[in-house]
């Protein structure tokens, strides 16, 4: 768990760093909404649980805004940088019972595209690639974070990547599409910090990525 403890630290640290970072030289900056895709564990949900960035679930007891953007350039060969945080809600058990969590998964990531035509071609750069450090809290009667339950962190390598609108300049219906893997040179398997079960029980778990679907909004 030390381990963990440390790795989460310095992901966290590398994601201040992310955030303070200058965007591409000519940057064009659109906000996004996550609309599709998943991160789950290799050997499956844990409990159930998985990362799903699809709709939020219609029983939901509220909506969370997401905070999200990209960075583009120019040439046609440029660098993206993406940025911000998304949000799942979701209960426990089968059927889902219980209190409702909210995890808030900011990502962070860059790299470059090409191509000189929809859809471009998308890659991730060392060191960052994409980076997800997820914060678990149970919510009260009011829907508001209550009591965190755990930091999980990972870093998915892509493997394929695409962006189907215009480049540089983004626009509104646009769609950026990532898959991938932790289980790759430079990705990092799921580690935690300060956690409760059953969210501890995602510490060294490798993930696939599928299909995370970002659309400018």
């Amino acid at each position: 768990m030390r381990r963990g403890w440390r790795i989460v630290t310095a992901l966290t640290a590398t994601m201040v760093a992310l955030v303070a970072m200058a965007p591409p030289a000519s940057a064009a900056t659109v906000g996004l909404e996550a609309t599709g895709g998943t991160l789950i564990p290799s050997g499956g949900p844990i409990f159930g649980i998985y990362y799903d960035f699809g709709p939020a679930d219609e029983e939901a007891p509220c909506a969370k805004p997401s905070s999200l953007q990209l960075d583009t350039d120019s040439p046609a060969a440029g660098q993206w940088a993406l940025s911000g945080t998304t949000t799942q809600l979701l209960r426990l058990g089968t059927p889902p019972a219980g209190p409702w969590y909210q995890l808030d998964h900011t990502i962070m990531g860059t790299g470059t595209y090409s191509g000189t035509t929809s859809p471009y071609s998308l890659a991730t750069t060392a060191p960052w690639r994409l980076t997800f450090l997820t914060r678990v809290y149970e919510l009260d009667a009011g829907c508001e974070k209550d009591v965190q339950k755990c930091v999980i962190a990972a870093r998915v390598v892509v493997t394929s990547g695409s962006y189907t609108g215009t480049l540089p300049a983004s626009a509104s219906g646009d769609t950026m599409t990532f898959s991938g893997s932790t289980n790759i040179a430079g990705g990092l398997a799921f580690n935690t910090s300060s956690c409760a079960a059953p969210w501890v029980a995602f510490n060294g778990q490798h993930a696939t990525l599928t299909n995370l679907t970002l659309e400018v909004v």
